[in-house]
């Protein structure tokens, strides 16, 4: 509810839009866990300049001994599993720790947090007095989101959609921070200037009938007077993701289980959500789009037949060395869905 990293950018309607339009998705088999202070899940991770320790002030990581501004602990950069793997094992909880960090190094440290938009955890620490020189701070491991897993694209930020430009967040195939985004944001805006000069003039699309069902069903949300509202759905979504496609593991059975509970969500939510106005008929579209990137990371994780990086298969505990250098991909077309496998370039 937005409490995540990349709000709100991480939506799914990018990747949502792009799939329905016939686009190539890559990578959404694999989760993305991002790491951070505890029940405050923005980014900024890498910008606290301490140590990370257990309850004992043990340091968790052997890769320094004083955490500066050039030199940080890079432990929850490198092993971002520590926070969970430590609470599991109960030598948790794994807290960061700031007490011998130089005062001209914490003054960078806040203004870099400022400057990242965690301003709501400032005001908070500001008001419950808490002082990172005097309090050690929890760490914990965020859920999986969706940012750089998705629209798989060419060297001109091109899909495989002729006309169909993507930059930035949504896409899976390059990088999806704020680097890559402004990288492939500037190609990508020059590619579909270069091609816009030679189309026509832009048509009206009210005889599409796509455009008309789309149209249909967000009037339809609009006019409802009763029915559940978008977090409703938005918290049974998650609820599915977590339980039969979360990090603790799947199978082929827990994946078939869980697709078979989103095709029921979607189809009760499309025919029963009610939005009040505008804003709240936003978010319910992003829902929907999130449930449709939830259908499409349950059949990749199930195509994907093996255990590597975070995508983890009880049934198959094993990395194939055979799909080392490949890339799955998946596309609708008129209703089917095709995955096939790709070298990675």
């Amino acid at each position: 509810m937005f409490n995540t990293a990349n709000c709100p950018v991480c939506t799914g309607s990018g990747q949502a839009m792009a799939y329905r339009a016939g686009a190539k998705l890559v990578n959404m088999e694999f989760p993305n866990r991002h790491a951070g202070p505890k029940y405050f899940a923005r980014c900024g991770k890498a910008t606290w300049i301490g140590l990370y320790k257990d309850p004992q002030g043990n340091s968790v990581g052997p890769f320094v001994s004083k955490a500066t501004r050039e030199l940080g602990d890079i432990t929850g950069d490198i092993w971002s599993d520590v926070f969970t793997e430590k609470f599991k094992c109960g030598e948790g909880p794994v807290y960061i720790d700031c007490s011998s960090t130089s005062k001209d190094d914490l003054d960078y440290m806040m203004w870099g947090l400022v400057q990242e938009g965690n301003t709501g955890m400032l005001d908070y620490m500001a008001a419950e007095g808490i002082d990172v020189r005097k309090h050690a701070v929890e760490f914990m491991q965020y859920e999986p989101f969706l940012v750089g897993r998705g629209i798989e694209i060419d060297q001109h930020a091109e899909t495989n959609i002729r006309g169909l430009f993507a930059a930035g967040d949504p896409v899976g195939n390059f990088r999806a921070d704020c680097a890559g985004a402004a990288t492939f944001g500037w190609i990508a805006g020059q590619s579909a200037a270069a091609r816009a000069k030679k189309l026509p003039a832009f048509q009206s699309i009210e005889s599409d009938s796509y455009a008309r069902k789309r149209t249909q069903l967000y009037a339809d949300i609009m006019k409802r007077k009763v029915g559940p509202d978008w977090k409703e759905a938005n918290l049974a979504l998650q609820q599915i993701m977590s339980d039969y496609a979360g990090p603790h593991g799947r199978s082929e059975t827990l994946l078939n289980a869980g697709s078979t509970y989103l095709k029921k969500l979607k189809k009760k939510t499309s025919a029963t959500l009610a939005a009040g106005n505008a804003h709240t008929l936003m978010r319910s579209i992003e829902t929907l789009d999130l449930m449709e990137c939830g259908q499409v990371i349950f059949l990749t994780a199930g195509e994907r037949k093996e255990t590597r990086g975070k995508h983890v298969r009880l049934d198959y505990p094993f990395t194939n060395p055979l799909l080392a250098d490949k890339f799955l991909t998946i596309r609708k077309e008129n209703g089917r869905v095709h995955m096939n496998w790709r070298d990675r370039l």
